[in-house]
């Protein structure tokens, strides 16, 4: 990962912020970052971003190993790309655990409703998609410093939807899962396509990975 990158310390105010606002910035510019992303040019891209925007990056990481590693360098903030090798609830958690004192943004190219309403379920305070702006991806990170979270409003699922991803995480067939919920296999099909709308799915194997990986709603 080489020496932890240090960025420039700048306290910046606008004409016609609130307090709010001001004391948003001063809270980031005293802040440390680490940026975890698996593709080099990306990481550079958000380093360069985080610096400029007066953050300090204190270090970098590829991997979620690399990443585990690289909480000793104390961080308040993880920019944490979803994807990473290694990565997903289980690699969140056991930085979770091995730093607790550190906030976490999530972002990633395959954002959906289910993704974030899972990630909210994990305790992260902030998810952005990796189309955001520079200064969406400033705005959030200072947002969630001071406090606050940057996470979309996530649909709400039935008791009856739970079970029916429970049942597809256990590898169910859509009339096994009606024999085993008491209900048609027609009615099945209409609870799938309501969480494929709900969760941003366009299948239900969409639907499966996202129970899989640990990311049913609760």
């Amino acid at each position: 990962m080489g020496e932890p990158r240090r960025g420039r310390v700048r306290v910046e105010i606008l004409p016609g912020q609130g307090d709010r606002d001001i004391l948003r910035h001063t809270v980031a510019t005293m802040s440390k970052v680490l940026v975890v992303d698996d593709h080099p040019l990306v990481r550079q891209g958000l380093v360069r971003i985080l610096e400029e925007g007066g953050l300090q990056v204190v270090g970098e990481a590829a991997t979620a190993e690399e990443a585990l590693e690289a909480v000793a360098c104390g961080p308040d903030l993880i920019v944490w790309d979803w994807t990473i090798p290694g990565g997903g609830a289980e690699a969140l958690e056991a930085v979770r655990q091995r730093y607790p004192g550190a906030k976490i943004l999530v972002i990633t190219a395959f954002p959906s409703p289910g993704l974030a309403r899972a990630l909210r379920d994990l305790g992260v305070q902030g998810f952005l998609p990796k189309t955001a702006s520079p200064e969406e991806i400033l705005d959030a990170c200072r947002e969630v410093l001071s406090g606050g979270e940057r996470l979309p409003q996530a649909p709400d699922l039935s008791p009856r939807e739970r079970e029916i991803l429970e049942g597809i995480s256990k590898g169910l067939g859509n009339r096994e899962l009606a024999a085993t919920l008491g209900i048609s296999v027609k009615t099945v099909e209409n609870h799938l396509e309501r969480l494929k709308a709900k969760l941003g799915c366009k299948s239900t194997a969409e639907l499966r990975a996202l129970a899989l990986r640990g990311l049913i709603p609760r």
